[in-house]
C-alpha cells in the first residue's frame, strides 16, 4: 500500500481540543438560554440548540472548524489527505461526541481527551479514528509586513520587445551587435550576429607590439532563428470548466486572483465551497515544460500522479509539473495539457 500524504500542519494539543470544544458547547448554550429566556420557551430554545449544533456540523463538514477551533487556529481534516472532513466524516465524528454527552455530559470531554492515549502520534480521538480525521494545529500564513503574497521566482513570460527587434535589425545590416546575447522569447536560445558580419572585438585593432587574437569561430547565420515557442494551453477542471491560453504563459488561478507580474493571465476557479484562497496557485509554461507554485493558499497545493498519489506543494516553492500530473487546489483538481499548433 502507498504512504498517505500527511495532513497539513502538526496535530493539534489535548488542551487546545479540550478548549476549542469548550467554546463550540459555550457558544450552543449561550445561543440556545438567549432565545429561551427572550420567548420564555424551552421548546424555542431546545430548536435554537438544534440549529446551532446543525450549523457547527456543516461549518466542519465544509471548511472543517468552528467558533473554537477558529479561535484556537484548529481545523479538522481527513486523516488521508489535507482537506476538509466532508459530510460523512463529520456526521460520524459528531455522533460520537454526542454518544459520549449522554453519559453525565462529561462523557463528551473524556471522547475529546481521548485523543492523549493515541500511540501513533497523531492524536486522535476515538472520534477521529472512526470517522478517520485529524485535529490539527494550522500554521500562520508567512506574509511580509505589507501583507502581499509570496513573492515568486523567475522566469516571467515576455515577448519580443521592440528595443530587441531593433538590436537583431542593426546585426543583419553589419552594425554592431549587442553586448550580451538577446533572448525573443522566454526560454528560447540567443539571437547570434551573421557568421559574415565581424564581432566588435574583431573589428578593434590590436595595439603595436601585441599579437592580434585568432579570429572566433564562425557563428551560426541569421536564417537559422530560434523556434518560437507555440501551441496553446489547455486547462481542465473536474466541474466541466476550461480555460485555453496561448503559450508561453504565466496564470494566476484562483477564487479572485490578481497578477504578480504585468501580463499575467488570470482564471477565476468556480469554487461554491469557498476553499480556494483569492489569489491560491501561479502556473507558468514556456511552450516545452510547465511549473507551479502554491501562493500561500490557506487549504494547500498538491500534485497528484497517475495512481492517486498526492505531493503537498510548499509555500512559495516552484515546482516541475511533469506529464500526466494533476493539480489540485482546495478541493478542485485540473488537467494541463497542450496543444500543439492550436492558434497559429
Amino acid at each position: 500500500m502507498s504512504p498517505q500524504p500527511p495532513p497539513t500542519g502538526t496535530p493539534a494539543t489535548v488542551g487546545a481540543r479540550l478548549l476549542a470544544f469548550t467554546i463550540d458547547v459555550v457558544v450552543v448554550a449561550a445561543l440556545a438560554a438567549g432565545a429561551g429566556l427572550l420567548a420564555s420557551s424551552l421548546v424555542l430554545a431546545a430548536f435554537v440548540a438544534a440549529e446551532a449544533i446543525l450549523a457547527l456540523w456543516i461549518a466542519q463538514a465544509r471548511w472543517g472548524i468552528g467558533p473554537g477551533a477558529a479561535l484556537m487556529r484548529l481545523r479538522v481534516s481527513r486523516a488521508d489527505a489535507p482537506y476538509s472532513p466532508g459530510a460523512g466524516r463529520a456526521f460520524v465524528r459528531g455522533s460520537l461526541v454526542g454518544l459520549g454527552a449522554l453519559v453525565l455530559l462529561v462523557g463528551a470531554w473524556v471522547v475529546q481527551a481521548s485523543a492523549a492515549w493515541d500511540r501513533s502520534g497523531r492524536r486522535r480521538s476515538w472520534a477521529d479514528k472512526a470517522a478517520q480525521t485529524v485535529v490539527v494545529a494550522v500554521p500562520r500564513r508567512d506574509r511580509n509586513a505589507a501583507g502581499e503574497l509570496y513573492a515568486l521566482a523567475t522566469p516571467t513570460v515576455m515577448g519580443r520587445s521592440s528595443a530587441q527587434t531593433g538590436r537583431a535589425a542593426e546585426a543583419a545590416v553589419g552594425r554592431p551587435a549587442p553586448a550580451v546575447p538577446i533572448a525573443p522569447v522566454w526560454g528560447a536560445p540567443p539571437l547570434l550576429p551573421p557568421a559574415n558580419v565581424p564581432t566588435a572585438a574583431a573589428r578593434t585593432p590590436a595595439p603595436a607590439g601585441v599579437s592580434p587574437a585568432p579570429a572566433p569561430a564562425a557563428l551560426a547565420p541569421a536564417s537559422a532563428a530560434p523556434r518560437i515557442p507555440g501551441g496553446e494551453l489547455l486547462l481542465v477542471f473536474d466541474t466541466g470548466q476550461r480555460a485555453q491560453l496561448a503559450l508561453p504563459t504565466a496564470v494566476n488561478l484562483g477564487r479572485n486572483p490578481v497578477a504578480t507580474e504585468p501580463g499575467d493571465a488570470l482564471i477565476v476557479v468556480t469554487d461554491p465551497d469557498r476553499l480556494i484562497s483569492k489569489t491560491h496557485l501561479r502556473l507558468e509554461h514556456d511552450g516545452e515544460t510547465a511549473w507551479v507554485t502554491d501562493s500561500g493558499s490557506t487549504n494547500g497545493s498538491e500534485l497528484v500522479d497517475d495512481d492517486g498519489r498526492g505531493r503537498v506543494l510548499a509555500a512559495g516553492v516552484r515546482t516541475r509539473l511533469d506529464d500526466g500530473v494533476r493539480v489540485r487546489l482546495g478541493e478542485r483538481i485540473f488537467t494541463v495539457s497542450r496543444l500543439i499548433g492550436a492558434g497559429s
